[in-house]
């Protein structure tokens, strides 16, 4: 391969020790892209003082937003197609670079590098240090990194091989036990951030630190290293450890503030039974915003009217009548609200008196909660309605309506979906907005509904299939969170197959984002 035609992407922090040494080690390659991330010491000072000496060296700086992403970055900023990617506190050895020049590489060639990791000066051959084959070179043609936001890797294809060399870099790890413990806090926040997915347990987290630490310790030779090798392990242990009771105390957080959202496009009468049930509930949300989709003045009238005595904030948000536009209006009276947590209703749904109290109890990160509904029949609505009286709705009998906590955590431990759920299926069934929740930081990660969607029909299950493929989690709430479905007749489907298509293309692409 010819070293002028491939670039160095790298992303620096605080590395004034390893950076001078390092970049002396890449002045054969034909670029070097370097991203500096919030660096307090003098980083960027020695890499303006190489760039005297190497010229085709860019230096960006960027805030922090995931290793995967940040490197994805450097590689949009490469003039080159092919990629050679390394950190700040390892070298490039000349061997490497010799062994390098005699390749004859394809675009689907992934290089992988042996990597020797040093401790205080000692090379470590134990510990999971040893051995360590990186892939370092690549074509960005063929691939780039996931957006991981710690342990970032290469995209492997189907057509991708990779090729082992017998020499590579020298990594300079660490120096001593607090250049090993600032990592183990650093990389175990944000490895709880990434996983929120996953489930973790006190006891989870004891049986997994110590068994890393006895497969390093003891399997992994680390024994065979004095106090570096116990030094490394016991990190290593605690680093596994700790990387699940964050994860733990992650999952048990509770929302401090939760807004309702409640949909509506001309039915006051119906709105007017939901707002008497909100006004029952125990507790209350902190705000209430009616996403209103161009109802007329009576709608905005009954609202002004409830607004006087209603026991907490009550917010009338009106878009333009411009036909079925569900999605931008829930858009837009979620990002109106000012709390954290976000529970959503159609406007003809009755409300049990626990129904946020539920949904709170229940609610996690990255965690989609889907509540069920008991739906009234023709005749119960028309009492319902005719009388004005919401508490009608709770003398409907069956099953699926008796509020019981042991069946709730039984229905939520096991009707757990992640994007694995695609491999198999298309369309997660029973995706319904008109009882849904989650954090509002993550409906904001997704972008929020797919405005592109008119008319009824599958906005809802785009909008889930979204957040499961930003490694998010879909829940069912049942036997909690109780609500009564009015009776009306079914929406139009003449957008059906259009809004499909739009489905079915976020499903095919994996899609985070709708813009």
């Amino acid at each position: 391969m010819d070293l002028k035609q491939i670039s160095v992407i790298m992303i620096v922090k605080n590395a004034q020790k390893t950076l001078k040494a390092c970049l002396e080690s890449l002045q054969e390659f034909g670029e070097i892209v370097l991203i500096e991330n919030d660096s307090n010491d003098d980083t960027l000072k020695i890499a303006y003082e190489f760039s005297k000496s190497y010229k085709n060296i860019k230096i960006y700086q960027h805030k922090f937003i995931g290793f995967g992403p940040l490197k994805n970055l450097a590689i949009s900023y490469a003039s080159n197609d092919w990629i050679f990617n390394i950190d700040a506190d390892e070298l490039a050895k000349k061997e490497f670079l010799q062994e390098l020049r005699q390749i004859e590489a394809n675009k689907e060639d992934i290089i992988a590098l042996p990597r020797e990791n040093l401790y205080n000066g000692e090379r470590i051959k134990a510990c999971g240090w040893w051995p360590d084959h990186v892939m370092r070179v690549f074509n960005k043609t063929h691939t780039n990194f996931n957006e991981n936001l710690v342990h970032e890797s290469l995209i492997l294809h189907e057509d991708s091989k990779k090729i082992k060399l017998q020499n590579g870099l020298k990594h300079f790890a660490f120096d001593n036990i607090d250049g090993l413990l600032n990592k183990l806090q650093k990389y175990s926040k944000l490895w709880a951030l990434q996983n929120l997915h996953k489930e973790s347990s006190i006891c989870k987290a004891l049986l997994r630190g110590t068994w890393t630490f006895f497969r390093n310790y003891i399997l992994k030779k680390g024994i065979f290293y004095g106090y570096k090798g116990f030094i490394i392990s016991t990190c290593n242990g605690l680093g596994a450890f700790f990387k699940y009771m964050k994860l733990y105390e992650l999952k048990k957080q509770k929302p401090k503030t939760c807004a309702l959202i409640i949909t509506t496009y001309n039915q006051k009468e119906r709105l007017a039974l939901v707002l008497d049930s909100v006004k029952n509930l125990e507790p209350l949300p902190d705000e209430v915003l009616i996403a209103d989709d161009g109802s007329r003045e009576d709608t905005a009238k009954l609202i002004q009217a409830y607004q006087k005595d209603f026991p907490c904030k009550l917010e009338h948000i009106w878009q333009e009548d411009e036909g079925f536009r569900t999605a931008a209006s829930r858009n837009k009276a979620i990002r109106a609200s000012n709390s954290e947590y976000i529970v959503l209703i159609d406007g003809d749904m009755i409300l049990e008196k626990n129904f946020i109290g539920d949904h709170l109890k229940f609610a996690s990160l990255k965690t989609i909660l889907q509540g069920s509904r008991t739906i009234l029949n023709e005749k119960e609505s028309k009492e319902l309605l005719s009388k004005n009286d919401f508490k009608l709705a709770f003398n409907k009998k069956g099953f699926k309506n008796q509020r019981n906590i042991f069946l709730a955590k039984c229905a939520y431990k096991f009707s757990k979906l992640t994007k694995k759920f695609f491999k198999k299926s298309q369309l997660v069934k029973g995706s319904k907005t008109c009882n849904m929740s989650f954090y509002k930081s993550d409906f904001e990660a997704i972008e929020g509904f797919n405005e592109n969607f008119i008319g009824w029909g599958r906005e809802d299950s785009e909008f889930v299939a979204r957040f499961l493929f930003n490694n998010g989690v879909f829940k069912r709430l049942k036997f909690n969170a109780l609500a009564y479905h009015i009776y009306h007749e079914e929406n139009s489907k003449n957008m059906l197959e259009i809004n499909h298509q739009i489905y079915l293309d976020t499903i095919k692409n994996k899609k985070i984002t709708w813009r």
